[in-house]
């Protein structure tokens, strides 16, 4: 998030890492500390700066306000050196950055560190180095804590039903909630259980999220992202959620380490199970789960909303509601005039599961009107922008690796060749990344003028060309009360 306190005082940036906030470092002394100092324009983030593949959006959208020369002259203000980076190639791409666009970066934890000397940068180089090794080490005493921890046969985080005594799980009794409808007083585990029965009994999972959301007042909103993670042992179950609690073996008295990050359902075979270590606190039992397997099973590879197996809506999948996030399916609605024919409606898939008030339905025909109304306009605003040659600017990675390249290059002796050729194939692939990149997107421009400067072309297409096309150029359509919220393109 980007603080803008207006004026034209230096820049800052915060960030803390989530190890960090959760041990309690807070970013808002980070944040008071560089307006104290004359900071205007702050950006922060909460992510890490060591691990490979993680995206600070607030330091890219700095890089790129940087970039554009509107801060020359000024200071960028940090805490720590290592609030930029724990890794040296980064810290010192943006050191040489900052220096191409004279701006001084300024330590508040070490303000005799001048970067406009070489023994400045030098020190500075010390600081990220030791770093990323306290980062180093952090992991391995993490990893070791962690093999410790599963040596014992330890609880981690107890799922629903279930609470952690001491190092072991045990099913959960103490009240929890009282129903209305008959004055009922209810544990988890009793819950739990009640859950486990709707299913058997049913046999599908939405019918059962329909009916257990309806029993016990519960409402869930869906989405994408970080900003969605609910909180363990909640109360609150979406399909996939669902499914994941059913398949835990800790329900059956089992304990399964290594079932975080991708590891998931389709992904058994790679969990660590320890067996029986709380056979008193069952759950389910091993025939339950038998049955509870086959129909999921079953479900996975004959579900669908289709109503034809030739029919194609091209649509399908791009279509969410506004009020919950959720994914929207298709309902059909006989012609009150004709029969044999049927016109086809989104709406809230999470509304029949009653975890969603968006109860009013869009026909497809007003969704796709919409949607042809926005991709014309955006076919009309980038006619001009299409016609100019791509963009010559490098990424921040293709530059961090020319200038280590550079680096290397200039060592005496031949000592570095294998590092050198190395680099060399980095630069290759990232060029050749970049190009397929923007190939892409070329092609997915020519594809949108090609098909909706003409607003009418699009009329004489196949429904299979269709759903090829959307899919190429929209991101999703939010509705909601019964009219289009919005649209949201790919280019």
């Amino acid at each position: 998030m980007q603080i803008w306190d207006g004026g034209e005082g230096d820049l800052g940036y915060a960030r803390v890492s989530s190890d960090e906030q959760a041990r309690g470092h807070s970013i808002d002394n980070q944040i008071a500390r560089l307006r104290a100092n004359g900071c205007t324009h702050i950006w922060e983030d909460t992510e890490s700066a060591y691990k490979k593949g993680v995206v600070r959006l607030d330091f890219e959208a700095m890089i790129a306000h940087i970039q554009t020369g509107a801060a020359r002259g000024k200071r960028l203000c940090v805490t720590d050196f290592d609030r930029l980076a724990r890794n040296e190639l980064r810290s010192f791409w943006v050191f040489e950055l900052l220096e191409e666009h004279n701006i001084k970066l300024v330590s508040l934890d070490q303000p005799y560190i001048d970067l406009s000397d070489p023994d400045g940068r030098f020190m500075a180089g010390q600081q990220v180095i030791q770093a990323r090794a306290y980062s180093a080490r952090l992991s391995r005493r993490v990893k070791q804590g962690h093999q410790h921890h599963r040596d014992r046969n330890a609880a981690y985080y107890p799922p629903f039903a279930y609470k952690k005594v001491e190092e072991r799980f045990e099913l959960d009794h103490a009240p929890f909630l009282c129903l209305l409808s008959g004055k009922t007083e209810m544990s988890r585990a009793e819950i739990g259980r009640d859950i486990v029965e709707i299913f058997l009994k049913s046999r599908s999972l939405r019918k059962s999220l329909r009916t257990i959301n309806d029993k016990y007042g519960l409402r869930s909103f869906a989405g994408k992202g970080k900003g969605n993670k609910q909180a363990r042992g909640r109360f609150h179950f979406h399909p996939s959620s669902f499914t994941s609690w059913m398949n835990n073996p800790i329900l059956r008295g089992h304990i399964a380490y290594g079932r975080s990050g991708q590891q998931r359902q389709p992904h058994k075979h790679l969990w660590d199970v320890r067996y029986n270590i709380h056979p008193d606190h069952r759950l389910i039992s091993d025939e339950e789960y038998k049955q509870i397997e086959e129909i999921l099973d079953w479900n996975a590879q004959h579900r669908g909303f289709q109503f034809k197996a030739d029919t194609i809506h091209p649509l399908s999948g791009l279509i969410y509601c506004g009020e919950c996030s959720g994914r929207c399916r298709i309902i059909n609605f006989k012609s009150r005039t004709i029969p044999d024919q049927r016109t086809y409606s989104y709406q809230c898939d999470t509304y029949h599961m009653k975890a969603c008030s968006q109860k009013t339905s869009v026909r497809e025909s007003l969704l796709e009107a919409a949607l042809i109304e926005a991709l014309t306009q955006r076919a009309e605003e980038i006619t001009t922008l299409a016609k100019l040659p791509p963009s010559t600017l490098l990424s921040p990675e293709l530059q961090a690796l020319r200038s280590e390249l550079a680096f290397y290059e200039a060592a005496p002796g031949n000592r570095a060749a294998a590092i050198i050729e190395d680099l060399k194939r980095q630069i290759e692939e990232v060029r050749h990344q970049s190009n397929q990149h923007s190939q892409v997107d070329q092609a997915n421009r020519e594809l949108l003028l090609r098909c909706f400067s003409d607003c009418l072309y699009w009329k004489t297409l196949l429904d299979e060309e269709k759903r090829n096309l959307y899919r190429a150029l929209v991101d999703r359509v939010v509705m909601r009360d019964g009219q289009v919220e919005s649209v949201s393109l790919k280019i």
